[in-house]
């Protein structure tokens, strides 16, 4: 049997990973549109620092996985079982989709030199080669956008910081007003950053590639290298002609999708029977241990959502 997983983050490698582990007879191959070789994103702020390099980061993969790089998976032919890439053909026995999410951005940034988002190795690159003599603008304050600016915060070739709330509070609405108090003082007590709540980007001034002026309800910054936070979405554009699809990739409680052979798990996977996209590792892993015991019939296992607890 041949599985091919879609997608180069935690979920592909820890799928390839334990189907070896349980049947060392099967095909795998890891298709990732990504240069690189699978790598912990939650380490993204290591690299933006240069406390550690990619290949510090990077994922223990099965010396019998096959790995394809630089091959962004453009469409699915469900009846011939192959997925293509731009330049290449893969063919399947089983699918599974774990591509992830990708981030939005409040306006197109394709091709400006000074505006970025976090979200993969190559954004980091570009965050810390952009940074340099700019007052930084990040947009949102979600957990990543503020893991992004405290490790800002701490480089000494970041000048100032910025941060644009749209609503009154850090992080979640439904903090207390102590723990927004503490959070606060947290990031402010270095004197790097200015925290701007009830404020959103209204307009730009775009020259030569680069935003040179950013206008927002209360402020005017000059020559800005913008970093936006403001939430995902799941990575699933290659799929929608083929593959029912809502928010994500429409899956039963055994992550298998409308077509018995195709499964997707993780930030990409939306499980009908609950309304369900997730969001954390351990569901992410959860959700590919059940399509792994499935695919591979050792067990019929379904999907059941946990409590989880956020701990920021």
């Amino acid at each position: 049997m041949r599985i091919v997983i879609i997608g180069g983050g935690i979920a592909a490698v820890y799928l390839a990973n334990h189907i070896k582990k349980l049947a060392s007879d099967v095909d795998v191959m890891i298709v990732s549109e990504e240069s690189y070789a699978p790598y912990d994103r939650i380490h993204l702020c290591a690299l933006v620092d240069h406390s550690a390099t990619i290949e510090e980061i990077s994922l223990p993969v099965d010396a019998t996985v096959q790995i394809a790089l630089n091959e962004k998976i453009l469409s699915i032919d469900k009846k011939s079982k192959r997925i293509f890439s731009e330049h290449s053909v893969f063919t399947y026995d089983k699918l599974i989709i774990a591509t992830g999410s990708v981030p939005q951005t409040l306006f197109d940034i394709s091709g400006l030199k000074n505006a970025a988002v976090f979200r993969n190795a190559n954004d980091c690159k570009q965050i810390s080669e952009g940074i340099q003599d700019r007052e930084v603008v990040i947009v949102g304050s979600g957990p990543i956008g503020l893991e992004l600016m405290e490790t800002l915060n701490k480089m000494h070739s970041v000048k100032h910081i910025t941060l644009i709330v749209r609503s009154d509070s850090l992080y979640d609405k439904r903090l207390s007003p102590q723990a927004r108090k503490e959070m606060e003082s947290a990031y402010l007590k270095e004197g790097k950053i200015t925290i701007s709540y009830e404020d959103e980007i209204l307009d730009k001034k775009i020259e030569n590639n680069e935003i040179t002026l950013l206008k927002t309800k209360k402020l005017e910054i000059l020559n800005p290298f913008l970093i936006f936070g403001v939430g995902i979405k799941p990575n699933i554009d290659f799929a929608r002609d083929t593959i029912a699809c809502d928010k994500g990739i429409l899956t039963n409680n055994k992550m298998q999708t409308e077509d018995r052979d195709i499964y997707a798990v993780g930030e990409s996977a939306q499980v009908k029977e609950i309304n369900f996209i997730a969001g954390h590792v351990k569901e992410c892993t959860l959700q590919a241990d059940v399509a792994i015991a499935n695919i591979l019939g050792l067990e019929e296992k379904a999907f059941h959502l946990e409590v989880m607890i956020d701990m920021l």
